[in-house]
C-alpha cells in the first residue's frame, strides 16, 4: 500500500493529459485496481472513460438460484437474459467443493460466496477458498450462535471484499457456553463480528455498539427460528442485515456502529406475509407478499434523507388478476415463444445449465454484453386489469429478487412463469417458463469481468 502511494504522489505531479495516456495502456484489471489507488486516478479514468463500463457490474446478465429438491446437492442454476453473448458457468463445477456440495451463502457485484468459505467470481471463472475463521473469544458470548454471512464488495471503490459472520439467535441457548439469557437484548449493545479482509487475508472480531433501540429479546428472536429466506444488502458503505423478527440491522462499516430498523409491517407477520430485502437504483428496498386470496404484493423503500430511516410505500398491488391473465396468454402468440419472434426482446429468457470454457471468459473481455430492455418485451397492464372469477388461480407468488438499478422486481408465479413488474409503471413483463421443483434462494446476478481472486 506504502509503494502504491509512492506512485500515485509523483504521478500527481504529471499533467492530467499524459497521466491519462499511461493509464490508457493498461489492461482492464489492472486499470480498475489504479482507478481505486487515489480520488486523482480516479477522476482521470472516470472523466476519460477509460474503463469500460459493461466490464463492471452494472448490467443484469440473469438470475441465479438454488433449487430445492428431493435430491441434494444440486448446483446453482442462471436463468439468463435472452440477449446474452457472453457465457457463464452456472455450475460452478471448476471450484474445489467440499463434500461436493454447492451452496451459495451471498453475493454482491458480481462475487458469491459459497458455502465452506469460498469466493468465486463465476465471469472470469477465479475462486479461492478462505481460511477457516477462528472461534469466538469468550468474552463475547457468542459460543453457539448462528451466522448471518455477509459479503461486502464494490469493485468500483476497491478490489478488495469482505466476508462478515453477524451472530443470529440459536433455537436453544447453553446457559454453560454464552453470558447471555433469552431475557437479554437483541442484539447487544455491544455486538461483536468476525470479519475477513482480502487486504490483509486474515480474520478478526470487530465490535460494533448500537445506536437507538433494540429489536427485542432473545426469547423474541427464538419465536421465528423456523426455514425463511433472510438476504442481506450491501449499500453504499453499509450492510443491512434482515433479522429473525423482520426487523433490519444496519451496520456502518467505517465507524464501528449499527442501529436496528423496524419492518415496513411494524414487527413479524407470524406466516401472513414474507418480507424479502435488496437493493435497486434508489436504495434498499422490502416486498411484502400477502399469503392471501388477492396475492397482495407491496414495494416499499428505506428513507434515509436527514439521518431518519423510515419506509416509504412504492407500490401495492393485488397479483391475482395478473396470474389469471397471464395464464390466459400463455399460449397465444404474446406470450415470449423463441420461434415466433424474431426481436430477442420477446423471446424467453434461458434456462442455463452447461458449462463455459475459458475461451468464453476471454470473449468477455472483449464483446459487449446487449443489455435487456424492459419496455421492448411482452407488456401486460395491470391498472383497471379486470379477470372473470373463473379464470383466477389462487398458486403463491415468489420473490426473485430486485433489478439493481431499476424499479423491477422479478416474481416467479405458479412455479412455472417468470415476470418482471415495474413497480414505477405497475407493468408486468412475462419473461418465460421457469420449471423447477422449488426455489430457495434467488437474485438478480450483474457480473464482475474485471479483478482477481487471489490468496495473499
Amino acid at each position: 500500500d506504502q509503494s502504491m502511494a509512492g506512485v500515485a504522489a509523483h504521478a500527481q505531479l504529471l499533467p492530467d493529459d499524459i497521466l491519462a495516456c499511461v493509464l490508457r495502456r493498461l489492461e482492464p484489471r489492472s486499470l480498475a485496481a489504479s482507478r481505486c489507488v487515489c480520488k486523482g486516478w480516479r477522476a482521470v479514468v472516470d472523466g476519460r472513460r477509460l474503463l469500460r463500463t459493461d466490464l463492471l457490474p452494472l448490467s443484469l446478465y440473469g438470475i441465479f438460484f438454488m433449487e430445492i429438491d428431493v435430491l441434494c446437492g444440486d448446483p446453482p442454476k442462471l436463468f439468463a437474459n435472452p440477449l446474452t453473448t457472453r457465457r457463464i458457468d452456472a455450475n460452478l463445477d471448476y471450484t474445489d467443493r467440499e463434500e461436493g456440495l454447492c451452496i451459495i451463502e451471498n453475493h454482491c457485484n458480481g462475487l458469491l460466496l459459497l458455502w465452506g468459505n469460498m469466493v468465486v467470481n463465476p465471469a472470469t471463472r477465479q475462486w479461492v477458498r478462505l481460511p477457516p475463521p477462528p472461534p469466538w473469544c469468550t468474552e463475547s458470548g457468542m459460543e453457539g450462535f448462528y451466522d448471518d454471512v455477509c459479503l461486502a464488495f464494490d469493485p468500483t471503490m476497491s478490489p478488495d471484499y469482505e466476508v462478515y459472520m453477524v451472530p443470529s439467535v440459536p433455537c436453544k441457548l447453553d446457559p454453560t457456553a454464552t453470558i447471555f439469557t433469552e431475557e437479554s437484548e437483541w442484539p447487544p449493545s455491544s455486538c461483536a463480528i468476525r470479519v475477513f479482509s482480502s487486504r490483509t487475508w486474515r480474520w478478526e472480531e470487530r465490535s460494533f455498539l448500537r445506536r437507538g433501540e433494540a429489536a427485542g429479546t432473545i426469547a423474541d428472536m427464538q419465536q421465528y427460528t423456523e426455514f425463511q429466506r433472510r438476504y442481506t444488502v450491501y449499500w453504499k458503505g453499509a450492510l443491512y442485515v434482515h433479522c429473525q423478527n423482520d426487523s433490519i440491522m444496519r451496520i456502518t462499516l467505517s465507524d464501528g456502529a449499527y442501529q436496528v430498523i423496524k419492518s415496513p409491517a411494524g414487527g413479524k407477520m407470524n406466516g401472513s406475509a414474507h418480507l424479502y430485502l435488496g437493493k435497486s437504483n434508489k436504495g434498499v428496498y422490502c416486498a411484502l407478499i400477502y399469503h392471501n386470496l388477492q396475492h397482495q404484493f407491496q414495494v416499499w423503500l428505506l428513507d434515509e434523507s436527514c439521518g431518519r430511516m423510515g419506509w416509504e410505500l412504492k407500490n401495492d398491488i393485488k397479483f391475482a388478476p395478473v396470474m389469471a391473465k397471464i395464464s390466459l396468454v400463455k399460449y397465444k402468440d404474446g406470450f415470449p415463444n423463441k420461434k415466433k419472434h424474431k426481436d430477442q426482446n420477446l423471446r424467453p429468457w434461458i434456462f442455463l445449465r452447461g458449462n463455459c470454457f475459458d475461451e468464453d471468459v476471454k470473449q468477455g473481455l472483449t464483446e459487449d454484453n446487449a443489455e435487456w430492455d424492459y419496455s421492448k418485451g411482452f407488456i401486460l397492464e395491470t391498472q383497471d386489469l379486470k379477470v372473470n372469477s373463473d379464470h383466477m388461480h389462487f398458486e403463491e407468488v415468489y420473490f426473485l429478487g430486485f433489478h439493481p438499478y431499476k424499479e423491477i422486481v422479478f416474481l416467479w408465479m405458479s412455479r412455472d412463469t417468470a415476470v418482471a413488474y415495474d413497480f414505477s409503471s405497475s407493468k408486468v413483463q412475462c419473461l418465460g417458463k421457469l420449471h423447477a421443483h422449488w426455489i430457495g434462494k434467488s437474485f438478480p446476478y450483474t457480473p464482475c469481468w474485471i479483478g482477481e481472486l487471489s490468496e495473499k
